[in-house]
């Protein structure tokens, strides 16, 4: 499987036509055809298949056509990596970051290194830590901010940081006013999660043992969660980066559990293991290496 099949072949489902894709390439049709051919026999299936005079992807081709854009879309993003490098830039920074590091952490580490390398430019990726394992894998992004549990073995750690988990709720709910509560007292309550995360496993440790308290609201998005807390819908577990100006602005209230505490919430920068990083990211890592979390969020007030 070469790249020039694959480029023909991602023509070819473009325009639904070897004679079209033939002039947009600058090549014979019996060349794409010859390509095409030797696509299908190394696949051992077909790619496309004609509706009278419609050519269509088959199920294989449509299997195949996001994979084969997304390495033909690296190709170009190398050549262009490769052209800057030479007029002796630092390349481009490829950053993901899952939602918990997205909401506060990210963004000012973006501006502090965007302040140093005004020339670099910069694109970050948020996804779930396990979907960011993937664009690493991938080469879609270069660096990864995101939950150390769920690193992929064969990813190489930087950088780390443990963040305390915390139940927290807004200033006007009543657990806030008290400022602490026992587990039992957390039945009572409106509960606020998210399908999986660091939310879920610090609810595991202050939900009542034993008792299926119901969970009122589910949300994936952090900052729906962070409204609706606000707005004195419940309470919730959620790590300190993920709120960190709700807290300092005293929007949300954090609250002692007295017959239970919850574990920390690791966040990792991490590479893919064996890989060379270019100047940009080794760049951001290393300056992310020389930082105060505390620092880089207090400033953002």
């Amino acid at each position: 499987m070469t790249l020039d099949q694959l480029e023909t072949f991602v023509y070819i489902a473009r325009t639904h036509s070897f004679s079209r894709a033939a002039v947009l390439l600058a090549l014979a049709q019996p060349t794409l055809s010859g390509r095409i051919s030797a696509l299908e026999g190394e696949l051992g299936s077909q790619l496309f298949t004609r509706h009278g005079h419609t050519l269509e992807l088959s199920e294989t081709g449509r299997a195949l056509l996001p994979y084969a854009e997304r390495m033909l879309a690296l190709r170009t993003e190398g050549i262009a990596e490769v052209q800057r490098m030479h007029l002796g830039g630092l390349g481009r920074l490829a950053l993901g970051a899952n939602l918990s590091a997205s909401q506060y952490l990210v963004p000012r580490l973006v501006e502090l290194f965007y302040r140093q390398h005004l020339a670099v430019p910069i694109r970050v990726r948020t996804a779930t830590s396990p979907a960011l394992m993937e664009s690493l894998l991938d080469g879609v992004i270069q660096l990864a901010l995101c939950s150390q549990a769920q690193i992929e073995p064969r990813a190489e750690v930087l950088w780390s940081y443990s963040d305390p988990l915390l139940l927290v709720a807004s200033h006007t709910h009543p657990l806030a006013r008290l400022g602490e509560c026992s587990r039992a007292d957390l039945a009572r309550h409106t509960i606020l999660s998210t399908r999986a995360g660091p939310t879920r496993l610090g609810l595991r440790h202050v939900l009542p043992p034993g008792d299926e308290t119901p969970i009122a609201i589910e949300a994936n998005a952090g900052e729906v969660m962070t409204q609706l807390l606000r707005r004195g819908l419940g309470v919730t577990v959620l790590p300190a980066i993920a709120i960190w100006d709700e807290l300092a602005r005293g929007e949300l209230v954090s609250i002692r559990v007295r017959d239970a505490s919850l574990p920390a919430y690791d966040v990792a920068l991490v590479q893919w293991g064996g890989r060379t990083l270019a100047p940009a990211a080794t760049a951001f890592a290393e300056m992310v290496g020389g930082v105060r979390v505390a620092d880089v969020l207090g400033s953002g007030e």
